[in-house]
């Protein structure tokens, strides 16, 4: 959903939904995920990013709620997933 490029970002607040309608196939075994940090990052503070499913007609489960790069300068705080309700959820919050 969201996919962050650059160096040197900070991100105070971010929240989004998976959507609705999806089934496991066209979406859940695909590696989607509501932030990602690319890989060629160095770079990025986030505080407060936060994924929520609600899986509302098949039973969904999504690996993780934000993606990384493992790297000393990037650093994600209070990072959260939420069942608001539905079928599945998201397995983990960041990277397993």
């Amino acid at each position: 959903m969201l996919y962050w490029g650059g160096n040197r970002g900070k991100v105070f607040f971010y929240q989004s939904e998976y959507p609705y309608d999806v089934t496991q196939q066209n979406y859940g075994d695909k590696g989607f995920v509501s932030f990602k940090i690319a890989d060629n990052v160095d770079t990025m503070q986030t505080y407060g990013v936060g994924a929520y499913s609600y899986f509302r007609d098949h039973t969904v489960y999504v690996e993780n709620g934000s993606q990384d790069p493992n790297k000393p300068g990037v650093q994600m705080t209070n990072s959260l997933i939420v069942f608001l309700t539905g079928k599945g959820g998201i397995k983990h919050v960041v990277d397993e």
